[in-house]
């Protein structure tokens, strides 16, 4: 099959070669006083990693690891958020419990499964995120016990959007250094729950 593009023709390198390197001025070193909205994922500018409530936990995986995230969103035939999995949802407790509670193979478990429904997701105020330093959102993720947080924006209709996305990994390699967060739960039945296991 014949394409309409032409192939660039390409040549060898024949000795040690140069790497150019950014200018001094371009490097802008993300610290924990930086703003919060460079190390923001916006999704004004990237399209999200997302899966269906009904895919099995292996296929959403297998997603993660195909799209390089740790979290996909799980939406609904009309687009709409429905919940978030992550990585940790798939490879941590979460499925053995699952499980354990209903009697069923690993096999047969479901992203509705293990995911963390929409009302249970907690999201950061754009208008909040505006002023913020990475240092808060770093403090955020830490207290919330979590690997990722949403951004919301309000619409001129009144409802909330989800815009952003602030992911621990992301700002580790931003900052160039590993930076870690304890996952703790974050509800008296999770509290609860962990405390009878």
């Amino acid at each position: 099959m014949h394409s309409k593009y032409a192939a660039i023709q390409q040549t060898t390198l024949n000795k040690p070669t140069p790497i150019i390197r950014p200018s001094a001025d371009y490097i802008t070193e993300i610290t924990e006083d930086s703003p919060a909205a460079k190390v923001m994922t916006n999704l004004k500018q990237v399209i999200p990693a997302t899966t269906r409530a009904t895919t099995p936990l292996k296929k959403a995986n297998q997603q993660m690891i195909e799209r390089a995230v740790r979290m996909l969103f799980v939406i609904d035939n009309n687009q709409q958020l429905k919940g978030i999995i992550t990585s940790i949802d798939i490879l941590g407790e979460k499925p053995i419990k699952h499980m354990q509670r209903v009697g069923c193979q690993r096999d047969d478990i479901n992203v509705e499964d293990v995911m963390t429904p929409i009302d249970k997701i907690q999201v950061l105020d754009l208008s909040d995120v505006e002023y913020a330093k990475t240092g808060n959102i770093l403090e955020t993720l830490k207290r919330s016990g979590r690997h990722h947080i949403l951004i919301a924006e309000h619409q001129p209709n009144g409802q909330q959007a989800i815009c952003g996305i602030f992911s621990l990994s992301h700002i580790s390699r931003l900052m160039n250094k590993q930076v870690d967060v304890v996952e703790i739960a974050s509800t008296f039945a999770e509290v609860e729950s962990a405390l009878h296991h």
